[in-house]
């Protein structure tokens, strides 16, 4: 592989990143509402879920999904399912922050962990995104075609966590501003569910 070829793909992954979608909006979320422990923590869970979707993109199981209407319907149903219920949840939300942050304090640390993986594992577009993307930017060629695909991953893996942490960062130096103000945490919280509920149905309503 060419070295041109993985900073070209770097590129174009840093702008497909810094696209809203539900993996920043949920490390946002849990940094807003938890503090940046939580945020963090959301965040691996996130990439962890990216690694998933690699693997998945290089090992087979998102020609499956390209292949297999059904095998698609399950998980976009599954996946929009997910995002549904992350988007009741905040809707629903009447917890206030607290003035001790989850850095202090103890966190549910599975459950944001999980939230994250799921968020990103359960989204079928994105192992048909990778399917599609990744196959671009490697030599058609070669005989190391899974490992090209696997190194491009990390890479795209790797800056997805940075792009997510810096997120982290940004949603923790505002959590002091939120925690002034009940009524901007419950314009948050409506804002957050919403989003979330549309991305919901954007899976839900996703062609292959």
């Amino acid at each position: 592989m060419e070295f041109t070829n993985i900073w070209l793909f770097a590129s174009v992954s840093l702008i497909l990143l810094l696209s809203p979608g539900p993996n920043i909006i949920c490390v946002v979320t849990k940094g807003v509402t938890d503090g940046r422990r939580a945020g963090f923590k959301a965040a691996l869970g996130a990439s962890t879920g990216d690694i998933f979707q690699v693997l998945a993109a290089s090992f087979g199981l998102g020609v499956l999904l390209k292949a297999s209407y059904f095998a698609f319907f399950c998980i976009k149903v599954i996946g929009a399912g997910y995002l549904f219920y992350i988007g009741i949840r905040c809707l629903l939300n009447r917890q206030k922050l607290l003035l001790v942050d989850s850095e202090e304090g103890n966190t549910k640390s599975q459950h944001l962990f999980l939230t994250g993986f799921l968020t990103s594992a359960l989204n079928p577009k994105t192992s048909l995104f990778f399917l599609s993307f990744l196959p671009q930017f490697i030599d058609s060629n070669s005989m190391y075609g899974t490992q090209q695909m696997l190194l491009l991953g990390a890479v795209f893996v790797i800056m997805g966590f940075v792009v997510l942490s810096i997120c982290v960062l940004a949603s923790s130096r505002i959590r002091a501003w939120f925690m002034k103000s009940e009524r901007i945490q419950t314009w948050f919280n409506w804002v957050t569910g919403l989003l979330f509920v549309g991305f919901g149905l954007r899976v839900a309503f996703s062609e292959r």
